[in-house]
């Protein structure tokens, strides 16, 4: 009989609890709305738009504008790509555009010293042309370093690997530094000799293979 009587007590407790909560709730909501009669117009409509994207999320138009806006924004930037290396400086310029990526490729034979990470000043001028096309637009950038395959026997670096690295951050500093790019917005990644483009067996490959791409993820 004790532990009849103790257990319709604690059904009694969870029954006030639920009531004292709903109670709150609903005097929370009139406070609301009394709050609402007593703003302009104009506040309460903000507010509405806004209460209205949060619980039910962006409408189907405003997402399709959105992906409209964004495609528009990066097939224009693929077409500058492309004026770009079809213009007098597609010597040290090759681009690849695809449905993933737009990846520039800077492989001059004069874009980096064997051995070395400096910037050459004719490696800034592509630097420079570049930097207008991707400074506007919010993509992620991936900066890769790549090397040809000749053992580093003194010098700074060790090993191609950090070599390439070092080329891949050394482009990155240049945009942000001197560009006034978000550094946020890059990745530094370093291959090393792993993918080479060409044959390491003339000093034209090795050139060819000393090179920097810089890939803007779609």
């Amino acid at each position: 009989m004790a532990q009849r009587r103790e257990t319709d007590s604690q059904e009694g407790n969870i029954w006030t609890t639920v009531y004292s909560d709903m109670v709150t709730n609903l005097m929370l909501f009139f406070l609301m709305l009394y709050g609402l009669t007593r703003m302009s117009a104009d506040m309460r409509s903000d507010i509405t738009k806004g209460l209205e994207k949060k619980f039910r999320g962006a409408t189907s138009a405003e997402v399709r504008a959105e992906k409209v806006v964004k495609k528009f924004t990066e097939e224009e930037t693929a077409s500058k790509v492309s004026d770009l290396a079809q213009s007098e400086k597609s010597e040290y310029t090759s681009v690849e555009i695809n449905e993933k990526q737009i990846k520039i490729i800077l492989n001059s034979p004069v874009l980096f010293s064997p051995g070395s990470a400096e910037l050459p000043d004719a490696t800034k001028i592509a630097l420079n042309d570049v930097a207008r096309i991707i400074k506007p637009v919010p993509n992620t950038i991936i900066i890769e370093g790549h090397t040809d395959d000749m053992p580093i026997s003194r010098g700074q670096y060790s090993t191609n690997w950090e070599l390439s690295v070092a080329r891949a951050y050394s482009v990155i500093e240049y945009f942000v530094k001197i560009k006034n790019i978000p550094a946020g917005r890059f990745v530094a990644a370093g291959y090393g000799e792993f993918k080479a483009i060409a044959g390491n067996e003339t000093e034209e490959g090795r050139a060819r293979n000393r090179r920097i791409e810089i890939v803007m993820v779609r």
